[in-house]
């Protein structure tokens, strides 16, 4: 007997449109048919998978309550300020790996 391939919803625009808010799926249908374009071309394949992961996680962010009042508090910069080296431990590591490439 062999295995069948396990659902991942997070590849699956239909699951992404159900997920997402009303407000969000323009938004999302705009982008994942930009990416459906330009992943025709053979060394941009990787464009479809990476605008659906992130409008999946997208999904599961706008999901929460609160969401809207976050961004707003972050985009006035209202709410609560975490250095980026406090943030990310190795930032100044993965800046120098980067700086070298």
């Amino acid at each position: 007997m062999s295995a069948q391939p396990v659902h991942d919803p997070r590849y699956d625009p239909e699951a992404i449109l159900r997920a997402l808010p009303e407000k969000w799926r323009p938004v999302f249908l705009a982008q994942y048919h930009e990416a459906w374009e330009v992943a025709r071309e053979p060394g941009e394949y990787h464009r479809l998978p990476e605008v659906l992961n992130l409008w999946w996680l997208n999904s599961i962010a706008f999901a929460d309550p609160t969401y809207d009042q976050r961004a707003e508090e972050a985009a006035g910069s209202s709410g609560e300020v975490v250095p980026l080296e406090e943030a990310i431990p190795d930032w100044d590591e993965r800046l120098a790996r980067i700086r070298r490439k």
